[in-house]
Formats: C-alpha cells, sequence, structure tokens
C-alpha cells in the first residue's frame, strides 16, 4: 500500500486542508479533497502519478467544512465516504441557509454559532463566504446524492484502510488509518493516521491543543479524541499539515 501527501495543508489565516492519496488492493482512495481554490493542483498531482479525477474510487471527507470537500464533485466515479452525523446535520444546516433571508446571512451565522461550542467570528464569516463559493456541493448534501456514504463506527475500504471516528471538532468526524503503508519505494510499511481536523497542524501536535479550538462542535469529546489518538499513532498527518513522526520534531518529507 501507498501512501502520498498531494497538497500539504496550511492553518490560519488561509486555512486549506492537506488532501492525502492512499492506494490499496487497486483502489485508489483520497482523504479530503481540499480548498476549491487547489483544483488545479490536485489536478497536477495525481497527473505526477499517473492518475486523472475519474482514477479516484473513493473520497473520504473527514468532516464538511468548505476546506475539506471543495473539490469532490471533481471525482465523479467515486463514492463520497462522510460520517453519518456530519452528512445529516450539514443538511439540516444548508436548509437553513437557503431559507434565510436576512442581510449577510446573518441567521446562519447565529445558527453556527449556536451548533458549536467554540467559534471564532472570523471563522463564522469564512464558512458563509465559503458556502456561497460551494453551494452546488452543499446542495449535494442537502438533496442526499447517491455518492454520498455515511458511515458509523469502524468502517473498512479495503483490508488495509480502516475509517474510524474521531468526534469532537464535529459531531460526526472520521479520520483514516493506513495500515502498513509506505511513503516511498525504501520506506518500511507504517500504521499511519490521516487524522483530518482531530488534531490540525505540526504545532499544535507538539505543543497543545489551544490553537486547535478554534472550531469545535464539543470541546470535552474533543480533547478526549486528541489524547486517544496521540497515545495510539507515532506517525499522523495532521488536517493542516504534513507527515509527522511524534517521536521526532523533524519533518517528514512525503509531499509532491
Amino acid at each position: 500500500m501507498r501512501l502520498n501527501v498531494l497538497i500539504q495543508g496550511s492553518g490560519f489565516p488561509r486555512l486549506r486542508s492537506t488532501v492525502t492519496l492512499v492506494q490499496s488492493q487497486k483502489r485508489n482512495i483520497l482523504v479530503d479533497s481540499g480548498l476549491c481554490d487547489d483544483a488545479d493542483r490536485l489536478v497536477l498531482a495525481l497527473k505526477e502519478r499517473g492518475l486523472t479525477p475519474d482514477d479516484v474510487d473513493v473520497v473520504v471527507a473527514t468532516h464538511l467544512h468548505y476546506d475539506h470537500c471543495g473539490n469532490h464533485l471533481m471525482f465523479r466515479n467515486a463514492r463520497y465516504i462522510v460520517g453519518a452525523k456530519d452528512f445529516i446535520e450539514n443538511a439540516h444546516f444548508i436548509r437553513a441557509y437557503h431559507q434565510d433571508r436576512t442581510p449577510g446571512k446573518t441567521a446562519t451565522s447565529e445558527l453556527l454559532l449556536e451548533n458549536y461550542q467554540t467559534v471564532k467570528p472570523f471563522y463564522v464569516r469564512s464558512i458563509v463566504r465559503e458556502v456561497t463559493r460551494n453551494i452546488e456541493f452543499y446542495n449535494r448534501v442537502l438533496e442526499r446524492d447517491a455518492r454520498f456514504v455515511p458511515v458509523d463506527g469502524s468502517h473498512w475500504l479495503t483490508e488495509e484502510v480502516e475509517v474510524l471516528p474521531t468526534p469532537g471538532h464535529t459531531h460526526g468526524h472520521i479520520s483514516v488509518v493506513a495500515h502498513r503503508a509506505q511513503t516511498g519505494s525504501e520506506d518500511a510499511p507504517r500504521k499511519i493516521l490521516v487524522a483530518g481536523d482531530a488534531l490540525f497542524t505540526r504545532k499544535t501536535l507538539l505543543e497543545n491543543a489551544e490553537r486547535e479550538l478554534q472550531l469545535a462542535q464539543d470541546v470535552e469529546l474533543y480533547s478526549h479524541t486528541r489524547k486517544k489518538l496521540l497515545s495510539e499513532y507515532r506517525h499522523i498527518i495532521p488536517g493542516h499539515d504534513g507527515l509527522v513522526d511524534t517521536a521526532s520534531p523533524e519533518p517528514m518529507e512525503v509531499t509532491s
């Protein structure tokens, strides 16, 4: 099984998620599809590996925030794996968004503030703006597009690739474990956690969780999940960074 970081994400002030390609048992699996502005970069990264968007079999959305699912519709042959709670909650949210006739979608912003225990005002503004930019995708969520596969609990995509619940950042947040993954031709297989925003960046991994709580639906659950993941996994790809060996502060080069 091969694993490559196609796009290394970044944190504030310009949020863009990491996009990871996992190739297992003749299946091409993407974990998150990134910010919509990164579409061309993503196509190029796939091309460098002999792939086109039509070759992607599965796209896992760790959660349905705009910076993690901006390019899903590019992958027309893929199934979209998503946490069941996230799928339901986002459908309700997009319905409320369409019904909101207030100036600047004030009611939508207030709904976000009600639904998240921690959320910064700038993040509220970003979410409302980016929902507008990605409305075609979010309408597919609202319409329950058949490509979506909502999952609860642990779910295996192949005999080597596991989806597991990692709630807190959102109620239905999921992460991916690539068992026995190689990141280079000379590398020994390793177990790698592709965390999404259950773990945010290299810096917050190695220091503390304060900066990760810019947005969380359930702070206590988030903290519990974070501690559990850090105790169980050494090799981690945070939602907005590259591959980290938590036993070493040095970055690991696996990006395109």
